[in-house]
Parts: structure tokens; C-alpha cells; sequence
């Protein structure tokens, strides 16, 4: 607690430090919610630097964003604006973050208070709001330069370099670990080639290259009490992007039956409620964006990345557990055939997916 508060105090902020407490389920950061005597609670985190190689890029991408979004916001006059950005505070040496004696970084935010996010869709009228949110995210910051962005996973969605790894880690695999994932390999190689489509159709400029969040989950958007959207949070991998990453991620997250931590694959489909409310809600606030071509391999961004993470749940059971953390031994395995079992309902339902955002 004690080492909290030394940071704490680093930034310029409003409060003296009270207490802080470990906050939310994210696997990658150390994230603390601090309460200080003036009614006022702050997000205080340690950003992983075994993940993320430049960290002060990092945080401004985030600086940049929100700026972008706050500027935005004053513009139309939007009423009680905090809440829909993300603030974040200056330490005392001027920077949006402080590095402490260890090497490890840390940024101290606004909690906004009064919010809450979801960590599994309960219903389509929240899958809707969730839409409206991260469409709404993709609108306010359309008209932000995505190139002055830095790639803080260089090549995160890259297909070639995702197929690359699988190849690489099977190389390496124990054959016991090759034999428990042989069939998932033979399934994932009838894609690669299609997989490298929506790649290509990005190398070439015939998609446009914007600002992209890379892990649109429910829980990374957060909800007032009435449930409507507030603002999206986890910007630890804003950069520039297709917005099919975007989409697809949310989808893939949005419309499991099941999640993709179950160990009952029997669970696991592809809910098309889920995606047309989902959808609905997205293009409402964001389709004016969207060109012809985007919006005709939409629906294509939802299998990629549906593929993308069995790939990388699968190159890290090969590889012996080094990146997702788990829980038992075949925790990247189980979580590998979850992806593919959805992959495989969606693929089942692809033509009705793409019929209805064309409709939209």
C-alpha cells in the first residue's frame, strides 16, 4: 500500500491518497482502483512491459485519442464530457505517466464513477447498446490521423506473422502437444489462404487505414446506470487498423454462447441474435463511415478474427504457456477448439451475416 500511495503522489492530481484496491479482471496490466478524501477515485495501473516494448508511445497513442475525443465532445457541446472520455494526469516530471525505480511504468486516470461494464452480454438489448458504444468509438475518432498513431504490438493482426508463429511454435512442440492439436491444425490450414484475403485488400490501400481499439470486448466499454453507452476504456492497443478488426473482435466476444473460458464445447455457437442487435446498434453510429468495400467484407472481419485467436490460443499450447495465462494444463488447448467450434457456427451462418449488414 505503501509503494501505491509513492506513485500515487507522483502525479498531479486532486486528493490525498486514501486506499487502493486490485480493480477489474483484465490479465495483462496490474490495475488498482485509489479513493482520495475529496470524493474523487482514480484508476491507477502498471502497464506490462513484458507485452508492450514502448510504453511512452503507448500512452500517447491514448494521450492523442482522448485528447482527439475531448476536443471532439467540446465542439458539439456535449454535456458532462469527463465521463465520456478517459482522463489521464501528468506526474510531477510533466510526462502521462511515471517510471518508477523497478523500470516499470505507471499512469494514473479518472474512475468515473457511477459506471459499470459487462463481462458477458446478458440479453440483445445490451448487445445493442454495446453496438451503439463502439460504433459511436469508431464516429469520434473517424477524423483522426490513424498514421500519427504507433503500433504498440508491431503486426498484432497480421495474418502472415500469426500463421508464421503456428508454424514455428509446431516446429518446437512437444509430441504430445502435436498430437492433442492435430486436428485443430488440420482445420485452421483449410483457411489460411482466405484468411490472407482481407490482409491483402489492407496492404494494397483498398481498405482505409483507421484508428482502431484491437480489443473490443463488452467489458471494455462502460455503461451509465440506465445502460447507455459511456465511454470505451483499455486503450493500451489503440493504433492504426482495419475497422474489421474491430468489429470482428467485438463480435467473436459478443456472440459466443458460451465464452471462451467453458470447457463444455457443446456449449459453444454462434448467437445471431446477439449479432444483428449488435450490429444494428454499430451501423447506426457508424456505417455513414464506411465505403462500399468495407462494408461488403464486413462480415469477413468476424471469421478472421474468430480465426486469428484460435491461431494464437493454439501457437501458445505449442509453444508451453508463455503468453495467456492459464489454469491447468490444457487451458490454451481448450480455449483453441472453443474458437474453432465458433468459427465453424459462423461459417454455417456466414451468408446471413453479410445479407444483414449489407441491409443496414
Amino acid at each position: 500500500m505503501e509503494k501505491l500511495k509513492k506513485i500515487y503522489d507522483t502525479f498531479v492530481a486532486s486528493g490525498q491518497f486514501v486506499s487502493a484496491t486490485p480493480y477489474g479482471s483484465g490479465h495483462i496490466n496490474d490495475t488498482y482502483l485509489v479513493k482520495a478524501d475529496e470524493d474523487v477515485e482514480y484508476i491507477l495501473q502498471k502497464i506490462n512491459g513484458n507485452i508492450f516494448k514502448d510504453i511512452p508511445k503507448l500512452v500517447q497513442n491514448k494521450e492523442l485519442v482522448c485528447g482527439h475525443i475531448r476536443n471532439r465532445l467540446i465542439r458539439q457541446k456535449v454535456s458532462d464530457i469527463t465521463r465520456k472520455y478517459i482522463t489521464y494526469f501528468y506526474s510531477d516530471k510533466g510526462k502521462a505517466y511515471h517510471k518508477d525505480y523497478d523500470g516499470n511504468y505507471w499512469t494514473l486516470s479518472l474512475f468515473i464513477k457511477g459506471s459499470k461494464s459487462y463481462d458477458v452480454i446478458p440479453d440483445s438489448q445490451i448487445a445493442y447498446q454495446v453496438g451503439i458504444g463502439f460504433g459511436e468509438f469508431e464516429n469520434r475518432i473517424s477524423d483522426f490521423d490513424a498514421r500519427l498513431l504507433t503500433e504498440t504490438i508491431p503486426l498484432f493482426h497480421n495474418v502472415p506473422r500469426r500463421q508464421r508463429e503456428l508454424k514455428e511454435a509446431l516446429a518446437k512442440a512437444s509430441p504430445e502437444r502435436i498430437e492433442a492439436g492435430k486436428e485443430l491444425l488440420e482445420y485452421l490450414k483449410r483457411f489460411d489462404k482466405e484468411m490472407l484475403d482481407l490482409q491483402q485488400l489492407k496492404d494494397d490501400g483498398l481498405l482505409p487505414l483507421r484508428v482502431t481499439h484491437n480489443d473490443t470486448k463488452a467489458n471494455n466499454l462502460l455503461f451509465d446506470h440506465n445502460d447507455h453507452p459511456l465511454c470505451v476504456i483499455d486503450l493500451d492497443t489503440v493504433m492504426p487498423g482495419i475497422v474489421h478488426y474491430d468489429f470482428g473482435d467485438a463480435i467473436r466476444s459478443a456472440c459466443n454462447t458460451a465464452g471462451e473460458e467453458t470447457r463444455n464445447l457443446n456449449e459453444v455457437s454462434f448467437n445471431m441474435a446477439y449479432f444483428e442487435a449488435f450490429t444494428a446498434g454499430f451501423m447506426e453510429k457508424a456505417k455513414h463511415l464506411f465505403t462500399l468495400k468495407e462494408k461488403r467484407t464486413l462480415a469477413r472481419g468476424c471469421t478472421l478474427m474468430t480465426y486469428l485467436q484460435a491461431v494464437r490460443f493454439l501457437t501458445d499450447y505449442l509453444d508451453g504457456d508463455h503468453y495467456y495465462p492459464v489454469t491447468y494444463p490444457e487451458h490454451n488447448l481448450q480455449r483453441a477448439k472453443v474458437q474453432v467450434r465458433l468459427l465453424q457456427d459462423m461459417e454455417k451462418q456466414f451468408d446471413k451475416m453479410n445479407q444483414f449488414i449489407l441491409e443496414q
